[in-house]
């Protein structure tokens, strides 16, 4: 499953202004709930929060896919975010994430969920893909990064 309909110029965000994890959960919750008109902003935040709780997405290559999934929820988005300075998600042995892949997809459709997680983190595991994608200077340049290491993986 591609990501690339999945990733839409006013969700890739560049954050430079959150401190913790509540407020980047907040940040990132903002950003998808215009397009989830089913979803209060809050229950975004607090279902990814309570994700975070049972089981931290962070990775000890500073990367996190935060995630929730609800069946207010019909249609999977997909929020790609760039932060400075890093958060810490609270995982011995990893370090703050600089990088997050957000998703909020439809409870009722847990496969593609699944799908679209292990294709992110496929992604991310390809060599030298992290940098590449860390470099972006702007959330324009974030996106095309991202379409490009998609299409790379088939």
């Amino acid at each position: 499953m591609r990501l690339e309909p999945f990733l839409k110029p006013n969700h890739a965000l560049i954050i430079t202004d959150c401190g913790d994890l509540r407020s980047l959960m907040t940040q990132l919750a903002a950003a998808a709930q215009p397009q989830l008109p089913d979803s209060s902003q809050e229950e975004l935040v607090e279902s990814l929060l309570e994700r975070e709780r049972r089981h931290p997405t962070s990775t000890p290559e500073g990367v996190a896919f935060p995630h929730a999934m609800l069946p207010t929820i019909s249609e999977t988005l997909i929020i790609p975010a760039l932060l400075a300075p890093a958060v810490d998600f609270g995982v011995r042995g990893h370090p703050p994430a600089d990088l997050i892949f957000c998703m909020f997809g439809d409870a009722n459709e847990p496969f593609s969920h699944v799908r679209l997680l292990a294709r992110l983190a496929r992604i991310a595991h390809s060599p030298g893909a992290l940098d590449r994608i860390r470099a972006a200077g702007s959330p324009e340049e974030f996106l095309a990064i991202l379409v490009t290491e998609d299409r790379a993986h088939g």
